[in-house]
């Protein structure tokens, strides 16, 4: 249990740790490239909106007029070509004046790219390009960001290293104090169990002496309604006493099972013989739909015990006139084993709480029908034991379904 606990804290804060870390990476990340984006179109809005030129002040000095928010070595730092077409799409003209790494030759191969795309803004290779529609011509502006990229993969690079980096560092920090975070935990849970197990061990006594004294009453002034009362009552803690240490040891995780090839169709159908005569008193009609020959690697015993508690879940808590239906059948590779009966005040939806110890899911006709609220429990255990899965559903409002996939 503490070895499982363990790992369970080490994943959860290692996975909180890594969400966090690699979403302030992608967003970091993100905000970056869409700066460079936004910087690049702003650039060829202002070349589309001079012709493809950056604007010039109208004085002898020829000096750049940009807006505030361009920087002035924006038209000496900036590399960039246009590719004037016709209305049928034929080059005009070329400028490569601006870029060193492009000839007229590859300018053409970029302009017929781009209008290939039929976008109006995109990337080819690391150039940024607009098309812009002058009435009888078009103008083609290709940026060159490659720079701009290339310190953007630099840094995605370099903060994704940053984050394995820093993830594997809490995965070590977290797995050498991870002992020391749960142990308050594991002492609370091993007192606990330590106590169910002796406080059972310690009522076992006393019970069988009561028990002993009310025989012995019985037996000197006759059967009573407060003999049997107390029988009852006896017979309810001993079972409870029972419960209590199954769940202790299950809980153990070194406990070892005893499994054996069985047959699992004849099994269900031994111990659904037994409750059909209790079935028949209350006029509630047993269906089995069992297929023949299923057979299950597992502990036999802890099977009898779960099959036993499914089918005396279903009759305990089906109402009177009712059918249950007790189903066995493969599903692929696996086995469903089912119990369906009908059932009063219920939602739509799942049922896990139904597994949680203690709990009753209507106070006070559990109280008339009897039980500890703890059979479902003892069931979960047995089945997580062979590593299959068990469920609580009303599909309908008016069904209980207990799944069992193995």
């Amino acid at each position: 249990m503490a070895e499982k606990l363990r790992r369970k804290f080490i994943l959860v804060s290692v996975g909180a740790v890594s969400i966090v870390v690699f979403t302030i990476a992608l967003f970091s990340n993100l905000i970056n490239y869409t700066q460079i984006l936004n910087h690049s179109d702003e650039l060829l809005v202002l070349l589309a909106e001079n012709d493809g030129h950056f604007p010039m002040k109208e004085e002898p000095s020829k000096e750049y007029q940009l807006p505030p928010k361009i920087s002035p070595e924006a038209p000496f730092s900036t590399r960039f070509f246009t590719v004037r077409l016709d209305n049928n799409r034929n080059v005009v003209e070329t400028d490569t004046g601006k870029i060193a790494s492009i000839s007229t030759t590859e300018a053409f191969q970029y302009a017929n790219k781009a209008l290939q795309k039929g976008k109006s803004s995109h990337f080819i290779d690391h150039y940024r390009y607009l098309i812009v529609d002058q009435g009888d011509r078009s103008l083609i502006i290709f940026m060159d960001v490659e720079r701009e990229l290339e310190m953007f993969y630099i840094f995605l690079k370099n903060s994704l290293l940053i984050c394995l980096i820093g993830t594997s560092a809490v995965f070590i920090l977290v797995s050498l104090f991870s002992k020391r975070a749960i142990r308050p935990i594991v002492e609370s849970y091993e007192k606990q169990k330590q106590f169910i197990t002796d406080a059972s061990h310690e009522l076992k006594t006393p019970l069988a002496i009561i028990n002993t004294n009310t025989e012995v009453l019985e037996m000197e002034y006759g059967e009573s309604q407060w003999t049997k009362s107390t029988q009852n009552q006896i017979t309810r803690l001993s079972g409870l006493v029972e419960s209590l240490i199954t769940l202790t040891r299950m809980d153990e995780e070194k406990m070892e099972l005893l499994k054996t090839e069985f047959s699992l169709s004849d099994l269900i159908i031994k111990i659904a013989e037994q409750f059909k005569e209790w079935g028949n008193n209350q006029n509630k009609n047993l269906h089995l739909e069992v297929e023949d020959s299923i057979s299950y690697y597992g502990n036999e015993e802890s099977f009898s015990q779960l099959i036993t508690i499914l089918i005396d879940n279903a009759f305990k808590y089906s109402p009177k006139d009712s059918e249950i239906i007790i189903s066995l059948k493969k599903q692929g590779k696996g086995i469903i084993f089912q119990t369906i009966n009908q059932a009063d005040h219920l939602s739509i939806g799942n049922y896990e709480q139904l597994f949680e110890r203690f709990y009753r899911l209507d106070q006070s006709r559990n109280s008339q029908i009897g039980g500890q609220g703890i059979g479902l429990s003892i069931a979960q255990a047995i089945v997580k034991q062979h590593k299959g899965k068990i469920k609580a559903e009303s599909p309908d409002g008016k069904t209980m379904v207990l799944t069992v996939q193995l």
